[in-house]
């Protein structure tokens, strides 16, 4: 599916839905963009800091510095659980209402803790919200999407995740002298705003038309389609032709009795496994966590984070413009490639004895393209996580891949400061030769085992690796079930009346159970 035809789907209403949302997406973002620097802010420092008596100040220790910005992904990790079976029995709406829920308690608890504890364990609750709301989010839109614009409507959770990172990091800055409770008071309750805005924008989007047909709804899938998509597909009763499309691709998944988690690592899903996790491991391991911890300090380190976070919303608002275009290969191998190059420089540069000014900034300018590099990496993996797993398993895939993207990150949270610092290795700007490493691995796999499915609807990615083609053979690869015509309806293609269109359903259905016997004598 091309993008134009993708474009000539998207209705005013669909792109509402989008933002409604990917909207939930800015809880994660503040969080992320705030903590970093509201945890060296005077006025959250005075009340859960620790006061070292000889010097008068106050700071936090490695120790505590690193439980605290580890320990959260624990929760996280339970949310991305808890997504796939909340989701499966309760529809996406039901599910962000309750991570807007979740979202308020946590807030709560933060802004009445009397110790770092206290608000450490709001923040492991807040983060159960996030990890259900980062799978929620980009598996609806991708959903009800057309093929041609998905990599840009799921891409819009990453770049409100950049906004809300900014907007965290934006609060920080203006807070940065306050020593008043104030201080850190305001930064952590405006992220009430998201929960908030989940609660009354959401109530106005239909559910997945997917989801209902799932369910034996039709009827209501139907309707739910008929609100997303242009008026003429309506009339033409093309919508109606698509739901019974997903049907009949349902209908085969449950032949082939795919959906187990146990088939998550059998058959053709392996190496989907492998790759989905691969994504979400370099997206952390190539310099996100690295620039975030190692980064610029002093009175210029809050303006310096603002300046990273709008160069992030760029770098985003870029990958999602092009991901449809050149597709999801291109992003990632440009990503991995500025992530090496990068991370050497802060290597060599950074460890100088007596670096000069001009190289200081060097430093400075290669952590936010760092930033950048990683950015890439984001766009993709969440983008095909969501439509990687085909007819009956988009939301197994959904979770794995943001539970290794939590332990991902617990991992190097932890771990950073360690290498970073006393009492540990002490490397300091010396890790980025290690990260640089990996950054090439990121690289190579980039190049030789990422597929190219944009374009693709999701039912015919169970066709397409089926085919066991090299990762640059997707693109051109011809498919014929009911996966290519589902591709074909959400095009706006139709081939006349209404009697066609049924014969057109029915051929979709004896290909794709053709396809479905092959599979089954072949396992």
């Amino acid at each position: 599916m091309s993008v134009k035809a993708g474009w000539k789907q998207t209705t005013p209403f669909l792109v509402f839905c989008v933002i409604a949302y990917a909207w939930g997406d800015l809880m994660f973002g503040i969080d992320t963009g705030s903590f970093g620097s509201l945890q060296v802010l005077p006025a959250w420092l005075k009340d859960f800091g620790h006061l070292d008596p000889a010097t008068g100040k106050y700071s936090n220790p490695t120790s505590r510095t690193s439980i605290m910005n580890s320990v959260v992904f624990a929760g996280k990790l339970v949310g991305t659980m808890l997504f796939e079976p909340i989701a499966e029995r309760l529809g996406y709406k039901y599910t962000m209402y309750i991570t807007a829920l979740i979202q308020f308690v946590a807030l709560i608890i933060e802004l009445t803790a009397k110790n770092w504890v206290v608000f450490t364990v709001g923040r492991i609750i807040a983060y159960l919200s996030v990890g259900i709301v980062e799978n929620c989010v980009p598996s609806y839109i991708s959903e009800i999407s057309p093929a041609g614009v998905r990599g840009f409507m799921s891409g819009t959770m990453t770049v409100l995740v950049t906004v809300g990172n900014l907007w965290g990091a934006g609060m920080s800055r203006i807070f940065a002298t306050e020593t008043r409770r104030i201080g850190w008071i305001i930064p952590v309750a405006i992220q009430f705003l998201p929960a908030l805005g989940i609660l009354v924008l959401v109530p106005f989007t239909p559910e997945s038309p997917r989801w209902l047909v799932s369910k034996g709804r039709t009827d209501e899938a139907i309707h739910s389609l008929n609100r997303v998509r242009p008026a003429h597909d309506v009339s033409n009763g093309l919508t109606v032709v698509e739901v019974q499309a997903f049907e009949a691709a349902i209908e085969d998944a449950q032949t082939m009795r795919e959906g187990r988690w146990s088939d998550l690592f059998r058959g053709t899903f392996r190496r989907r496994a492998i790759i989905t996790g691969l994504l979400f491991w370099f997206y952390q391991s190539t310099g996100v966590q690295f620039v975030n911890i190692y980064g610029p300090t002093g009175k210029m380190a809050f303006t310096y984070s603002v300046i990273a976070q709008a160069c992030g919303i760029v770098a985003t608002i870029v990958g999602i413009v092009v991901i449809d275009h050149f597709g999801r290969r291109p992003p990632i191998i440009l990503g991995s490639f500025v992530c090496i190059i990068f991370n050497a420089l802060i290597a060599g540069l950074g460890s100088k004895k007596n670096p000069s000014v001009t190289e200081g900034h060097a430093v400075i300018a290669s952590t936010v393209m760092v930033l950048v590099g990683s950015k890439m990496f984001q766009c993709v993996s969440f983008l095909m996580a969501s439509e990687i797993g085909g007819k009956s398993m988009r939301k197994k895939f959904m979770g794995y891949g943001t539970s290794v993207d939590v332990l991902s990150a617990f991992v190097f949270t932890f771990c950073l400061p360690y290498l970073l610092k006393k009492p540990g290795a002490n490397l300091g700007p010396k890790v980025g030769w290690l990260i640089a490493g990996d950054s090439l691995f990121a690289f190579i796999f980039s190049v030789f085992y990422v597929p190219e499915i944009a374009g693709r609807s999701l039912e015919e990615m169970d066709e397409l690796f089926e085919m066991r083609l090299w990762a640059w053979q997707f693109k051109n690869a011809e498919t014929s079930g009911v996966g290519r015509r589902i591709a074909q309806l959400e095009a706006g293609h139709t081939t006349g009346d209404k009697m066609e269109m049924d014969e057109y359903i029915e051929d979709s259905k004896k290909l794709e159970k053709q396809r479905v016997e092959v599979g089954q004598r072949q396992s």
